[in-house]
């Protein structure tokens, strides 16, 4: 089964319209958040079920 909530660490996401970077899933119990922060640097835990259905990973550019 294909885990559709697989995140890469420091990518992009966005969420409800907010661009937010991938920090880590917490391990503090069996259901645990997914950790984002972003771009104050603030803390934004969502749950599996958010991140199925709103989480949209952005695809970023750099220059040469």
């Amino acid at each position: 089964m294909l885990e559709t909530t697989a995140k890469k660490r420091n990518h992009l996401y966005q969420f409800r319209g907010q661009q937010l970077r991938y920090s880590h899933r917490s391990n503090c119990r069996a259901n645990a958040p997914f950790v984002f922060n972003d771009s104050k640097g603030k803390r934004k835990e969502l749950s599996q079920n958010q991140v199925q259905m709103e989480v949209f990973e952005l695809n970023e550019f750099c220059e040469n």
